[in-house]
Formats: C-alpha cells, sequence, structure tokens
C-alpha cells in the first residue's frame, strides 16, 4: 500500500520538473565541484570557520535557522551540497511557474540557474551560501502559490516573509518573477480583468510578505535587545523604507543599466558577449511579435499595462538602491537576472515554430552557450580563490616565522600588523585574472587577511600559531613613534621589532 502511495506521488512529478532539477545538480556539481571539495578562503571566512549567522543586527533574523540545517561549520561540500539541491527545486519551480513544457527547455533552465554568475560569486561565501539559496528556493515557490490557488497568497505572504528574513535580495527574485508573468499573461492577451486580479494577489502576497517579516524582525529583535545596524540600508527596514524614494529610483535605475552593460559579468568574454546579446534582442523581439500577434497591440490597456510592467522592472530587481540609493549593489543581490533568460526561453515556446523556426533553434544554443560560459568563469573564480589562498598561507608563514625567530617574543605578547598588505616593491602584484573578474564579488585582492584580526585567525587555524593583535590605542602609539617611522619594511630582517612593549611588523606605511 505505502509503494501505491510513493508511486502516485512519483507520477504526478511532471517530466519538466525532473527535467530542471536533474539538470540543475549535475550541472551544478560539475560546476561548483572544486570549491565544493576545497577551503578556499574569503576574508569574511577567516571568521566564519564556525558562525552561527545569527545576523538578525542586519535584518536576517532567519539565517540562523537556514543555516542551522547543514550545522554552523564551514563544511564545503555539504553547504555547497545543500545549495545546489536548493537551486535545482528553485529551477523545477520557476519551470513550473512559466509552464514550461520542452524537456530541452526545461533543462536549460535548470543549468542557466545554477550556473548564473552570482551563483559563483555566493560560493565565495560557503559559509553560508545554503541559507542563500534556500531564500531564493522560498521566494520562487511563494511566487507559485500564490499563482496557482485561490488562497495560495496566504501562504506566499509566509514563504516570502521567511525568504527576507534570511537575505533581503531574494525579495526582488519574487518580484521580477511576478512582473515577468504578467507580461506573459498580456503577451497572450488574457483578459484585463484576470490580469488585474494576479496582480492583486502578487501585490498582496508581496506586501503582506513584508509586514510579516517587520513584525517578527521587530518582535525577535524585542526579545534578544538588539538593534538593527545601518549596514547597506538595513535601519530602513523597520521605518519608511521609501524616504529617499527619488534618489532611490534613479539609483535602481543607474545599478540596474550598469550591470546589463559595464559590470563585465554577463559579458566576460566576448563568446559570452554575443550569447548574451542575441538572448536579449531576441527575448525582445518575442515579446513584441507575440503582443501584437495575439491582439493585444490593439488595446489601451494591454499597452499601459505593459509601460508600467516594463517600468517596474528595475525598481523591482534593485529594490535595495531604491530603500537606500547609496547601497553598494554587488553581485550576490543580482540573482533575479537569471529569470531574464526563463522568461526568453518561454517565448520561444509561445511562437510558432513555422513562423520563426530559426529563433527556436538560435536561442537554446545562446543559452547553452551562456551556461558553459557560466561555467568557466565559475571556475576561474575558483582558481582565484585558490591562488589567494596559497599567497596568504606563504605571507603568514613568512610572518610567523619572523616573530618565532625574533629573540624575546614569546606566545601572548601583543602583535601590531602595521600597513595591511605587504608592500608591492617586495611583494609585487601577481594576480592574473582581476580584469576578467572585475565584476565579481568576492574573489579580488591578492590575499585573505587584510588586517589584525584575519591574521590572528587565519595564523591560529592553518599556521596552528597564536597571535594577539594589539589594541587600537596601542596601534595609534606605534604609529606616531620615530622608531616605528625609521623601520624597513618587510620581509627585511629589522621588519620585526618591540615597541613600547609591543611587537610590530611593519608590511607597508
Amino acid at each position: 500500500m505505502i509503494d501505491t502511495h510513493v508511486k502516485s506521488i512519483l507520477n504526478r512529478i511532471k517530466p519538466q520538473w525532473k527535467a530542471a532539477f536533474i539538470s540543475a545538480f549535475v550541472i551544478g556539481i560539475l560546476t561548483h565541484m572544486y570549491v565544493m571539495t576545497n577551503n578556499l578562503m574569503t576574508p569574511d571566512g577567516t571568521w566564519n570557520i564556525y558562525s552561527d549567522q545569527d545576523m538578525i543586527y542586519l535584518g536576517r533574523q532567519f539565517l540562523t535557522y537556514a543555516c542551522k540545517i547543514s550545522s554552523f561549520y564551514n563544511l564545503p561540500w555539504l553547504n555547497g551540497l545543500l545549495a545546489v539541491i536548493y537551486i535545482a527545486l528553485a529551477s523545477a519551480v520557476v519551470v513550473e511557474a512559466f509552464e514550461i513544457k520542452s524537456i530541452t527547455l526545461s533543462a536549460l533552465v535548470g543549468g542557466i540557474m545554477v550556473t548564473f554568475p552570482t551563483v559563483a560569486s555566493t560560493f565565495c561565501y560557503i559559509f553560508t551560501i545554503d541559507g542563500y539559496m534556500l531564500a531564493m528556493l522560498l521566494a520562487a515557490f511563494a511566487v507559485l502559490v500564490t499563482d496557482r490557488y485561490k488562497k495560495g497568497w496566504i501562504a506566499g505572504i509566509v514563504l516570502i516573509g521567511l525568504s527576507l528574513g534570511i537575505y533581503q535580495a531574494y525579495y526582488s527574485f519574487a518580484i521580477l518573477l511576478c512582473i515577468l508573468l504578467l507580461l506573459i499573461e498580456i503577451a497572450r492577451n488574457v483578459e484585463t480583468k484576470n490580469i488585474l486580479i494576479k496582480a492583486g494577489k502578487y501585490c498582496g502576497m508581496g506586501i503582506g510578505g513584508y509586514v510579516f517579516y517587520v513584525l517578527t524582525l521587530k518582535a525577535m529583535l524585542a526579545l534578544k535587545h538588539i538593534e538593527v545596524t545601518g549596514y547597506q540600508g538595513t535601519d530602513k527596514l523597520l521605518g519608511n523604507p521609501f524616504i529617499n524614494i527619488k534618489d532611490g529610483i534613479f539609483a535602481s535605475i543607474r545599478t540596474f543599466a550598469s550591470f546589463g552593460v559595464k559590470q563585465n559579468v554577463l559579458t566576460t568574454t566576448p563568446t559570452m558577449t554575443v550569447a548574451y546579446t542575441l538572448m536579449i534582442i531576441v527575448g525582445v523581439g518575442l515579446f513584441i511579435f507575440l503582443f501584437c500577434r495575439s491582439g493585444a497591440i490593439k488595446k489601451w490597456d494591454k499597452i499601459l499595462l505593459t509601460i508600467i510592467l516594463v517600468a517596474f522592472i528595475p525598481v523591482g530587481t534593485s529594490l535595495a538602491a531604491v530603500m537606500e540609493p547609496n547601497v553598494f549593489f554587488h553581485l550576490l543581490m543580482r540573482m533575479p537576472w537569471v529569470l531574464f533568460f526563463v522568461f526568453i526561453l518561454k517565448l520561444t515556446e509561445e511562437i510558432p515554430t513555422e513562423k520563426i523556426k530559426l529563433v527556436t533553434i538560435v536561442t537554446p544554443i545562446c543559452a547553452a552557450v551562456l551556461i558553459f560560459e557560466f561555467a568557466v568563469t565559475a571556475n576561474t573564480v575558483y582558481f582565484t580563490l585558490n591562488e589567494r589562498y596559497e599567497k596568504t598561507y606563504g605571507l603568514c608563514l613568512r610572518l610567523v616565522d619572523g616573530l618565532e625567530e625574533t629573540e624575546g617574543y614569546k606566545t601572548g605578547d601583543h602583535v601590531a600588523l602595521m600597513g595591511g598588505y605587504p608592500d608591492r616593491e617586495y611583494y609585487p602584484e601577481t594576480c592574473i585574472t582581476w580584469q576578467d573578474l572585475s565584476g565579481y564579488f568576492d574573489p579580488n585582492g591578492e590575499y585573505v587577511v587584510s588586517d589584525a584580526g584575519k591574521l590572528r585567525d587565519f595564523c591560529y587555524h592553518y599556521l596552528n600559531f597564536t597571535i594577539v593583535p594589539a589594541t587600537y590605542e596601542e596601534h595609534g602609539i606605534i604609529a606616531n613613534s620615530q622608531e616605528y617611522l625609521d623601520m624597513p619594511k618587510f620581509p627585511d630582517k629589522d621588519s620585526v621589532k618591540k615597541i613600547e612593549g609591543i611587537w610590530v611588523i611593519k608590511l607597508n606605511g
């Protein structure tokens, strides 16, 4: 009887879901295996070897629970595996939301979602990637249940609220998904009343989800006696999020346009640039073709709705910039962009193949090319992370040797690391990927460590050497002393010296 029940459930799993999931899982493992099977460090990783990810002070009250599934240790394989599974599930959800019928297109959706540059950038923070990808899955699922069930918006409120409380950037993922689904309805010339009803449900889910998020955040902040910081505009989450609405709208338009054209992420290689450009041109052309073919072009209400939705796209995808015009809009916040490619793939399915047969061939090929190029770039990111780790290990080993070989030094003495990075005259920059990865966050830079705290953590965990950093006041005393100013720079034998009872290593400055 149990077997019959299981078979019944399995029979309900559509082949399109399977294609999207399997494609995302297999391509995801192949693309990200290197970072999943190695311990590649980033600056934040030095203090997240074990962390409960309790970042309620950043407005992420549910992140700790999302990351707890894999424990609070930095476990690259387990965290990465969970992340790939979450992306694979999200791919199946997106395929269902767009009602994609083609097995091939479904597989391409899975491939492009798991290789999209945001994923590689998030893998640089592998200690929390599983939580972030779960946030994306919840955001996608919130839209799907809202769309498919009469009262699904109620469940959607909870799902999008949970997603917001894990990582706020995936709120934009849900917004853009709603916009693109509505644009497909318009292109099909669905009755305006039905489109507005669906839009109303989406708005109810989104606004209700934000209220759910704010209320739970306020309650948990009160219980823990903590306040939200101002980092990336998080202080506006509990007040008026659109206090700078005018500047914010212009900022969102700028950041939207710069990512698509100037940020060297979707245009990293010439091949990628051609495939990306072709898909965008084809996508715009297909939408206009379908809009005219269905007769929507003859209806002023459809034209007005289209203008409103298209105009809202930059705002929806860059909502953080609307709330805080000066926000640093890095690559981890760009995952909504992957939905444009899914949207274009769906449009190829909407046209009669006998009308524009070439498009149905060119578009999937371009998507496949992008998947391959994204995968190559992801591995370039991981190559850079590995190179940076090895350089940092070599640097820290020399620093430790310098201290241990200096007469009088003993464990527990305060150490002042002055200057951050070594002087380029002694240690010239050797990174060979910085131009290709200039739009990525955060594989750039020569070393993992850049201050005494990160140096301490790196040496403690990877060199079994305990360093006690000098205090801020001690740093000030040293920086103003003539003895320090006269010191040569590391690795000179006199670049390690005791000043005012504090051991000083002069890297730079």
